[in-house]
């Protein structure tokens, strides 16, 4: 009787393990295909700098190119640069502030992370 419940338990801890690993997963791989795009239309397009998407919070940009240009995007957007804090950008719009991180991707290309998701509630196309 004992050995069933305890295998329960097993069963009932490795169902909860594999729907965690699949949801991150998932979650990986759907920043992953936003980035691909996101490289493709940088090559392919006339743009220096491309808006990844609306639910990966990121911009990808090719690594030489200034960061005066991530910059100038936000602005059009309303946000103003307030300060750099090594990688990390803080804008301010309204009172409201926002971090974006930069990282290189590839070694190619650099993804502008926005940490604060109340960014996309005042965007505006």
């Amino acid at each position: 009787m004992e050995n069933k419940k305890v295998f329960k338990r097993i069963i009932k801890i490795t169902a909860a393990l594999i729907a965690i690993g699949t949801l991150a997963k998932m979650y990986y791989e759907a920043k992953l295909m936003d980035l691909t795009l996101g490289i493709f239309n940088i090559e392919l397009g006339q743009k220096n700098i491309y808006r990844v998407s609306l639910k990966s919070l990121m911009y990808i940009m090719m690594k030489d190119e200034p960061d005066q240009v991530f910059i100038e995007e936000m602005k059009k957007n309303g946000w103003k640069l307030t300060d750099i804090y090594g990688r990390g950008h803080l804008f301010e719009k309204n009172g409201e502030e926002i971090l974006v991180i930069a990282r290189e991707h590839l070694g190619r290309y650099k993804v502008f992370e926005i940490q604060n998701k109340h960014y996309f509630l005042s965007f505006e196309e």
